[in-house]
């Protein structure tokens, strides 16, 4: 496929998903499923839908794998197979075991598609583990909501059943940091974000300070975190690997798709990337100091939730202010932001519309506008060149988007002291000793 009928086709499949997602919330018959049936219907939907689309796309439609997979992920893959290592006998910007990982999936089905599967296989886990852990901490209504819209994603059907992004295993190891801290085990949580560290790239440090600031066992979780990031980083170094190599090799990249782009393409100059690292690390600290004050005034179940949407709040504000980030990071929380949702049709419509313009921004970027700097950018809309003012229209979509449901984050955050949790017989028995 060219990159016009990607883009085509990115957009037809958002406009699709989005409206089954509003007709999907919509479906009375699906909310008075009981919670068993609920669940197995979900299960089976998301591998119906996922390992159905993967077959399609690759098996009946042939188009080849774009993106990260074969410029990335394929090579160090193969790369790792004849010997050689991360960062001294090739370049990567990923974790450590990354590579390795790929390197697994490839040596049993020596194709690209391979590391796409790996990428379905791990986000199978991930409905499951929030329906066993979820409502001992979020409503029946949260939690319904926040399937429908994910089963229905065109960020999960794009970014994961068709480009293999692998942000998706960091979500998988947060949703295990969650569901072992509703089972009281603070060291093997932190240890889940930790692998995640350890095995796709540095940036699910991102997340743990929200853990920190939440938990009274903070420092065990923090030990947990510890143990699989000194061991896979401590033995790279031990071998003579240069670690740091992902955060030189990125350390000044800009990107559309964020506030500092934005910017900069308005007002046609190019800020030292320093200060847009520095305006990124002052909302986080006014995130992490919502929190601290959250968490402080919370009870168990309280604590749980602040982390939960801390998750979406600082993937959010990571997308919106950082000068390289791209929608894919979306599947960093996706779930945790789905649960921002409520069932009212504009909130239905207008977390539709963000799912579109999600998987057709960068391609429009990429394929139409050739990843024009933001130099480049604001030249052509003073050239009055069309193609760049659609391109506006959707990066501001995108970032109003992003500032829409960071803002809804930030909300449920402060609200979390005073969640008080609806027990009904059914799920008394799960709550019991656990929270």
């Amino acid at each position: 496929m060219t990159g016009q009928q990607t883009l085509i086709a990115r957009g037809v499949l958002g406009v699709f998903a989005g409206a089954l997602s509003i007709a999907a919330c919509s479906n009375a018959y699906l909310r008075r499923l009981p919670n068993l049936r609920f669940d197995r219907f979900a299960v089976a939907t998301f591998l119906v839908t996922r390992l159905g689309f993967f077959g399609l796309i690759f098996f009946v439609l042939r188009i080849a794998p774009r993106g990260d997979i074969p410029a990335y992920y394929w090579s160090e893959a193969n790369s790792v197979l004849r010997g050689l290592l991360p960062y001294r006998d090739f370049v990567s910007s990923y974790a450590p075991l990354h590579s390795y990982i790929d390197a697994a999936a490839i040596r049993i089905w020596h194709t690209p598609l391979a590391i796409i599967l790996l990428a379905i296989l791990a986000e199978t886990v991930l409905l499951p583990l929030w329906f066993r852990f979820g409502r001992n901490l979020l409503s029946e209504t949260e939690i319904r909501t926040a399937t429908l819209l994910y089963l229905t994603s065109t960020v999960s059907l794009q970014f994961v059943a068709i480009d293999g992004q692998d942000t998706v295993v960091v979500a998988v190891f947060l949703a295990l940091s969650l569901f072992f801290l509703t089972r009281q085990k603070e060291l093997l949580s932190g240890a889940s974000t930790g692998a995640a560290v350890a095995s796709i790239k540095f940036l699910p440090l991102l997340f743990a300070p929200a853990f920190f600031l939440s938990l009274p066992k903070r420092w065990r979780w923090t030990l947990g975190l510890a143990i699989p990031i000194a061991a896979v980083y401590g033995t790279s170094v031990a071998m003579g690997l240069p670690i740091l190599t992902p955060l030189k090799q990125e350390g000044n990249i800009k990107g559309a798709g964020n506030l500092p782009f934005l910017i900069e393409s308005i007002l046609g100059i190019t800020l030292p990337s320093r200060l847009w690292d520095l305006l990124l690390l002052a909302v986080l600290a006014v995130i992490f100091l919502l929190i601290a004050r959250a968490a402080h005034a919370s009870t168990p179940v309280g604590r749980l939730r602040v982390i939960t949407f801390s998750l979406a709040a600082l993937t959010l504000a990571l997308l919106l202010f950082s000068k390289k980030s791209w929608p894919p990071y979306l599947m960093l929380a996706l779930f945790p932001i789905c649960l921002l949702i409520e069932v009212r049709r504009l909130q239905l419509i207008g977390f539709a519309l963000v799912g579109v313009v999600a998987v057709v921004e960068h391609s429009y970027w990429a394929s139409i506008l050739s990843q024009v700097t933001a130099l480049q950018f604001h030249q052509g809309l003073l050239a009055g060149h069309s193609n760049c003012f659609v391109f506006l229209g959707l990066e501001v979509a995108m970032l109003a988007g992003y500032t829409w449901l960071l803002t809804n984050a930030l909300r449920r955050i402060g609200a979390a002291p005073g969640f008080v949790l609806e027990t009904t017989p059914e799920r008394q028995g799960d709550l019991i000793g656990r929270v």
